[in-house]
């Protein structure tokens, strides 16, 4: 759904995480991981440091289609007390898939084998414990609510942290890192990190998610660009 300069859609995230076990509060004998570090490339000072479950992710015992988690999500909403997103995707780590329920704004860590049963009442069934930790390539489905603010320009309604730019194709991971690493070595006080972005409308947009604090509508333009030619001149990259 869009209007004259919102926009509701589809689409996905495709970023780095360093992923850990929690290993208490879950239920008996499975694997549930959090991000150690949420946004990697940004070290500025707002993240947050209120002692809540971040981004949690409920890895599942098999791949769900996607319709029938959000479906469970959309009914366990209704008696839930936390008012929480849930989207899904998948993590390799050391060279396996796992795939996942990814849950957000939970209200305390108890609250995770709660939500754990309600899934499983919907008959999810989840991977039993194991120790995993690393660095993980993420691919993330979920839904986007922005604000259009130029004409490649968008902001995230939902995270005022957060800030997306098009860009004329999606390249791969290496690629995308490599620019990303020049990008934020040649540009003066910026600090942000980086994620690939799609959105799914009668065509396909592909962006850069950035997460920084007081960005303006002219250093973003700024990354843009620097992006923008990156994306053009790969070769000297390496």
């Amino acid at each position: 759904m869009t209007t004259e300069n919102n926009l509701e859609a589809t689409g996905a995230i495709v970023k780095e995480e360093d992923l850990i076990n929690i290993k208490h509060k879950v239920m008996p004998n499975t694997l549930v991981l959090e991000s150690s570090h949420p946004f990697p490339g940004y070290h500025g000072s707002n993240l947050p440091e209120n002692p809540l479950p971040g981004s949690i992710y409920l890895v599942t015992q098999r791949k769900y289609d996607g319709d029938d988690i959000l479906r469970a999500a959309k009914k366990i909403k209704r008696s839930f007390p936390d008012n929480f997103e849930a989207s899904f995707g998948q993590a390799e780590i050391n060279e396996r898939i796992y795939h996942f329920i990814r849950i957000k704004n939970l209200d305390c860590f108890d609250c995770i084998p709660v939500m754990q049963k309600a899934f499983a009442d919907e008959g999810i069934q989840f991977m039993k414990r194991k120790s995993v930790s690393g660095e993980s390539l993420i691919k993330l489905q979920k839904f986007f609510r922005l604000q259009k603010i130029d004409n490649h320009l968008y902001k995230d309604l939902d995270d005022p942290l957060m800030y997306y730019f098009e860009i004329p194709e999606k390249p791969g991971w290496g690629l995308f890192k490599k620019i990303t690493f020049y990008v934020r070595a040649n540009v003066a006080n910026y600090t942000f990190d980086a994620a690939l972005g799609t959105l799914y409308l009668e065509y396909i947009i592909d962006m850069v998610r950035i997460y920084a604090k007081d960005m303006t509508i002219e250093q973003l333009e700024f990354i843009r660009k620097k992006y923008l030619y990156e994306l053009a001149h790969p070769d000297h990259l390496g």
